[in-house]
């Protein structure tokens, strides 16, 4: 009887395989040399990466960096589409077991790839599935960050202190949410340098030059 994990593997290359074909048969003519050789060689990059993946989500303990050392040792110019393709593959297919590690994953290498609503989605799909995901959940605040979305960063924040139960946890969250806060205040800084007249509704004596009825009139 074949195994689970073995069973998932052969329908995975089957799906890789075939999409893998659809792709040759537009590879412009003038490249038919390369084609022998992607023929050879590109199921068993797709396998051997697949294969990958499944470890890394079945094993908490591997870590990303380690798959994606492994991955470019089978391709090192595409290491991130050919991991993409995997995750792809699998997601695709119905399965029920760690879900959410994959969609994390695909939100990594999304990120990567900068395709960065991509991979929002991809944290939130797995947020999702496990509430409890704390890659997930820390990568998504560490997006928002980047991109400058606070506010959606405090929303998952505020989110991760309700619900983590170990001390240091919690303490970590706090740390990034205080640093949130203290980002807003500087950016609200900023922006207050940048336009000097931002103040001024609330002098005294703006109602009487301006005529401005909600204005403070000292």
């Amino acid at each position: 009887m074949m195994a689970p994990i073995d069973a998932h593997l052969s329908v995975l290359a089957v799906i890789l395989i075939a999409a893998l074909s659809v792709m040759l048969v537009n590879v412009d003519s003038r490249e038919g040399d390369a084609m022998p050789v992607l023929l050879k060689k590109q199921p068993e990059f797709s396998t051997q990466c697949e294969r990958l993946v499944i470890r890394y989500l079945l094993n908490e303990k591997e870590t990303f960096g380690s798959l994606v050392a492994n991955v470019k040792k089978i391709d090192e110019k595409n290491t991130f589409e050919l991991l993409l393709d995997s995750l792809n593959g699998f997601l695709n297919y119905d399965s029920s077991y760690r879900l959410d590690r994959a969609y994390a994953l695909r939100g990594i290498v999304f990120e990567k790839l900068e395709r960065i609503d991509e991979a929002e989605i991809s944290y939130t799909s797995s947020l999702l599935l496990n509430n409890h995901n704390k890659m997930a959940r820390k990568n998504l605040i560490d997006l928002y960050i980047s991109t400058g979305e606070l506010d959606k960063a405090l929303l998952e924040v505020d989110k991760a202190v309700r619900i983590e139960g170990i001390k240091q946890e919690r303490e970590y969250f706090l740390t990034v949410r205080k640093g949130i806060y203290e980002q807003k205040e500087l950016d609200k800084e900023e922006k207050n340098k940048a336009n000097p007249f931002n103040g001024l509704a609330s002098l005294p004596g703006y109602a009487l030059v301006t005529g401005h009825p909600k204005a403070h009139s000292g």
